[in-house]
Parts: C-alpha cells; structure tokens; sequence
C-alpha cells in the first residue's frame, strides 16, 4: 500500500511555509507568466485542498488526488524557479525591479523627511508668531518661561 510522506513523517519536523521558502517569488512572478500561472493554479488548489480537508476529511479520495495536485504544482514551481535563478535574462530583470523597488522606498523615505522638516518649520513659525504676540500684548518674561515650561 502507497502511503503519503505527510502520513510517514514525524510531526516533529519542520515544515517551511512557501512564504520562506519562495522568498522572491514575488519578484519572480512579474517577469515570467509561466511561473505566475503555476502559483496561481497552486493557490487555488492550496485553497481546494483546505477546503475538501475541512469539509470531507483526509481519507476521501478527492482530497487525495488535491494533494497530488498540490504537490505537483509544488514541484512545478521549485523547477520553474531552478530555472529561472539559472537564466541571465531572468537575473537582470530581477535585478532591474530590485532597484526600482529600492529607488521607489528611497523616493517614499525623501518624501517623509521633506514633510517632517516642512512640518518642524510650520511649528517653529506658529512659534515665534506666539512669542511675538505674548511680546505685544506685554506679558512678562518669566510668564512666558512659565507657560513654556508647563507645555514642555
């Protein structure tokens, strides 16, 4: 009799999730369709698979041939990725969106800088237009020294 790997093994070992595993899958996925077709058939069959375990068990026979289904698709992918690691064109397209990606969290963290220092500049104005007005209005200075140490 034919028994599955998952049924054999110790529950002691660790399986690592695809999120690991496929770190830059991702990445992967823009530049060939082949390996997005196949990630998305495994998706929706990890989706089955959870759903006909869920609902009918582990010993039904469909849920048997979704696992096989699985674990094809499974292997499927870790070709297509030996593949691609192993094909220039693919690196450089990597190594392409790898920079656009960097430049683009570059770009975000410029942007979130320029508006902090914006930012600081508005409340070091509404600053001085407050000591200006406490000066006019001939409040003392030891009141100022006062309501400013009581807001800091």
């Amino acid at each position: 009799m034919i028994a599955r790997v998952d049924a054999v093994q110790s529950s002691q070992d660790t399986i690592i999730p695809e999120e690991r595993y496929w770190s830059m899958i991702s990445l992967y996925i823009q530049v060939d369709p082949v390996l997005a077709q196949l990630y998305k058939q495994y998706c929706d069959t990890k989706d089955q698979l959870g759903q006909l375990l869920a609902d009918v068990g582990a010993s039904d026979p469909m849920t048997e041939i979704a696992w096989d289904m699985h674990d094809s698709l499974r292997s499927a992918i870790d070709t297509r990725l030996v593949e691609l690691k192993n094909c220039p064109e693919a690196t450089h397209k990597i190594e392409a969106l790898k920079n656009q990606e960097a430049l683009a969290v570059e770009r975000s963290e410029r942007e979130m800088r320029k508006q902090q220092s914006a930012k600081s500049l508005d409340e070091l104005i509404s600053f001085m237009m407050y000591v200006s007005f406490v000066m006019k209005n001939g409040m003392s200075f030891d009141e100022l020294r006062r309501d400013f140490s009581q807001a800091s």
